[in-house]
């Protein structure tokens, strides 16, 4: 399983960003297969820079893993829950 500071760090940057979070939204109604292509899509892309984001791969890499982007969705649902 990923770590457990690596998706705090995402529940923070998506509730700051509108689209990480919609990002991680789409993700989250795909299934493991669809994730996979866009993980590797993501790689090609990210590769193909001069400098490769290392922040952006990781980004992909934990949100496509299975059933992460779920938490991540629970995570900031609680959140906004404890806020309100």
């Amino acid at each position: 399983m990923i770590d457990d500071k690596i998706i705090n760090e995402i529940v923070t940057a998506c509730i700051n960003d509108a689209r990480l979070f919609s990002i991680v939204e789409e993700i989250s109604k795909l299934n493991i297969n669809e994730r996979l292509k866009i993980r590797r899509k993501a790689s090609m892309v990210l590769k193909k820079e001069k400098t490769v984001d290392k922040e952006a791969l990781t980004f992909y890499f934990v949100i496509t893993e299975n059933g992460v982007a779920e938490e991540i969705l629970r995570r900031i649902n609680n959140e906004r829950k404890e806020n309100a």
